[in-house]
């Protein structure tokens, strides 16, 4: 049986952990190393894992190895793992900001990488995964761990030169939703709500715009104009926002997201 190598047991590893544990991967098959040995003791008894203590020994012993660890200490950790690394191994990257230049230049040979770029909603199953691999990774490999990933959320395969806007869009999105949605939760204090109830309100929201879009399958742009009829209250504050290029300043603010973590890649 195969097994996986998981550097790094932050809360990135640790909800890939939980969603392969949860999709029936024997225990036995996942191995890991992390340097927090407090970290690495609550691991090994919550998830009944191996705590493997040589990064050496980790990847022998395993066939994927997935980086779970900062962009900072990429470079260590590769050198340090170069040695007993093949190409026969594929190194599963989700460093943000490390291309796949970056880590073979690190390790000195030719491997297979896969970059994957999670966003934070990983951690209750409803994340979204840029991913792509580069030319020697098999497309078998390449479906295996998408299949690995999928319980974690949508996976999107992209060029790496996208990665950057998964970054943005998907990474930073969520930052600009709860903006929006706590300027909702305070508008609704302002004209009289309790605060709990404002929250409440938003919230219900949110879930229900989003599983109707699901459900019914239709363009937000369509529901919105369901939502808004003519001289109504909807249409009163669309024209506010309007005028105040809400969504140009959305559009300007993930573009500049996407030209920061540009400017971190390099």
């Amino acid at each position: 049986m195969e097994k996986i190598g998981i550097i790094g047991l932050g809360n990135m590893g640790e909800s890939i952990v939980k969603a392969l544990i949860r999709e029936g991967l024997k225990k036995e098959s996942i191995l890991f190393t992390e340097t927090r040995k407090e970290r690495a003791k609550q691991i090994e008894k919550t998830y009944g894992l191996k705590c493997i203590k040589s990064l050496t020994e980790l990847v022998k012993k395993t066939d994927y190895i997935i980086l779970a660890i900062k962009p900072q200490d990429a470079r260590d950790v590769i050198h340090e793992m170069a040695p007993s690394l093949n190409d026969q191994k594929v190194i599963i990257s989700i460093m943000a900001g490390i291309t796949t230049s970056n880590i073979l230049s690190l390790a000195g040979k030719p491997l297979k990488i896969i970059r994957v770029m999670p966003n934070i909603c990983v951690k209750v199953s409803e994340g979204v995964m840029g991913i792509t691999a580069n030319r020697t990774v098999t497309k078998e490999e390449k479906e295996k761990v998408q299949t690995l990933l999928s319980p974690l959320g949508n996976v999107i395969e992209v060029n790496e030169e996208l990665m950057d806007a998964v970054t943005a869009l998907g990474g930073s999105g969520p930052a600009f939703f709860l903006l929006f949605l706590e300027a909702m939760i305070d508008a609704g204090v302002k004209i009289g709500l309790a605060r709990d109830k404002a929250k409440t309100i938003s919230l219900q929201v949110v879930k229900g715009t989003l599983k109707m879009l699901e459900e019914e399958k239709i363009h937000p742009t369509v529901m919105r104009d369901m939502i808004t009829s003519p001289g109504g209250t909807t249409i009163a504050g669309i024209a506010v926002l309007e005028e105040r290029a809400f969504k140009g300043n959305v559009i300007e603010a993930v573009e500049k997201a996407c030209k920061r973590a540009k400017e971190l890649s390099s």
